[in-house]
C-alpha cells in the first residue's frame, strides 16, 4: 500500500513538472491568446541597473529594450536582459513572471538587420523584436528569416527548448514575438503584403496620416496580426475598441520627467501657501 501511494506521490510530481515545464514563457503572448490587451513601457536605459530595478519589479506585461536611439552596445543589452529576469525574481514582494523584453533595433530603412537579430537574441533572453522602418514584404521576411536562424542561447537558461524558439502565432508554441513599425510612404503602400508575413506578430503603425494608419488596421484585422500603439490612460480604452492590444505607455525617462516636473511644481505651490 505505501509502495502504491509512493508511486502515485510520483506520478503526480512528475504530472506538475511536465505542466510546468510547458507553460508559456513569454507572458506578453500568454496574455494576447487570451484576447486581452498587454501593457508595456519603453526603456533606454539598458546600462542603468536602478531603472532596470524598478522595471523588472513593476507590473508592466513587456519591456521594449530600445537600442535604436539609445546604447548600441551588445554587452550592455546581455547585463539588462539578465538584471530584468534576476532582479524580478529577488526583490518582486509578490511572485510574478518576470516582464516580457523585445529589442527594438537600431536598424533603420535599407540596413540589413540580420546580424543585429541574430546578436540580440544570441546575448540573453530576448523574447523578440521589435523592427523599426519595415518598408517591404521582402525585409519583413528577411529579418523573421534572422530570428528562426537566431542561436536564441539565452533562452535555454529559461527553459525554452530549440523547438519553441520560433516566431508566434506562426508556429503557435512559439515563444517569440516580432513587431514591425510601419512609419514612412513606402511602409503604407505595401502594408497589406507585409502584414501577410509569416511569422510576424504584431504590427505599430506611427507617424503616419490618420487614413494611412485606418487601412493598416484594416488589413492587420483581415490577417490576424496584433496592433501596437502608444496611449495615455484616458485613452486606452478608445485604442482597444480600435483593435490595438499592444499598448504602451511610452518611455521611462518621460514618465520620470513628468512625475518630477509634478512634484517638483507641488512642491513650490506650498511654499507659495506659507
Amino acid at each position: 500500500m505505501r509502495l502504491h501511494a509512493f508511486a502515485l506521490a510520483a506520478l503526480l510530481l512528475l504530472a506538475s513538472v511536465s505542466v510546468e515545464a510547458q507553460a508559456r514563457v513569454n507572458r506578453l503572448i500568454s496574455i494576447l491568446e487570451t484576447g486581452a490587451p498587454a501593457v508595456g513601457v519603453w526603456t533606454g536605459a539598458t546600462a542603468a541597473p536602478r531603472i532596470s530595478k524598478v522595471l523588472a519589479t513593476s507590473d508592466v506585461d513587456f519591456i521594449v529594450a530600445d537600442v535604436e536611439h539609445e546604447v548600441y552596445d551588445f554587452p550592455t543589452l546581455r547585463g539588462f536582459l539578465l538584471e530584468i529576469e534576476d532582479f524580478n525574481r529577488r526583490y518582486r514582494t509578490q511572485p510574478r513572471e518576470a516582464p516580457t523584453i523585445l529589442v527594438k533595433l537600431a536598424h533603420r530603412a535599407g540596413w540589413d538587420p540580420r546580424y543585429e537579430i541574430a546578436e540580440s537574441l544570441k546575448v540573453g533572453p530576448a523574447m523578440g523584436v521589435w523592427i523599426p522602418f519595415v518598408e517591404s514584404a521582402a525585409e519583413l521576411e528577411l529579418a523573421i528569416s534572422a530570428v528562426r536562424r537566431a542561436e536564441t542561447s539565452g533562452l535555454g537558461g529559461l527553459n525554452v527548448p530549440r523547438e519553441l524558439r520560433e516566431p508566434w502565432p506562426e508556429n503557435p508554441k512559439g515563444e517569440l514575438f516580432v513587431v514591425a513599425m510601419i512609419e514612412s510612404a513606402k511602409g503604407v503602400e505595401n502594408a497589406k503584403e507585409i502584414a501577410a508575413v509569416p511569422g510576424l506578430g504584431a504590427i505599430e503603425p506611427v507617424h503616419l496620416l490618420e487614413e494611412d494608419t485606418k487601412a493598416i488596421v484594416s488589413f492587420c484585422k483581415e490577417k490576424g496580426v496584433y496592433l501596437a500603439t502608444e496611449a495615455e490612460p484616458e485613452d486606452v480604452a478608445l485604442r482597444i475598441a480600435e483593435g490595438y492590444r499592444l499598448i504602451h505607455v511610452g518611455w521611462d525617462f518621460n514618465l520620470l520627467r513628468r512625475e518630477l516636473d509634478t512634484r517638483v511644481n507641488k512642491t513650490r505651490e506650498s511654499f507659495e501657501k506659507r
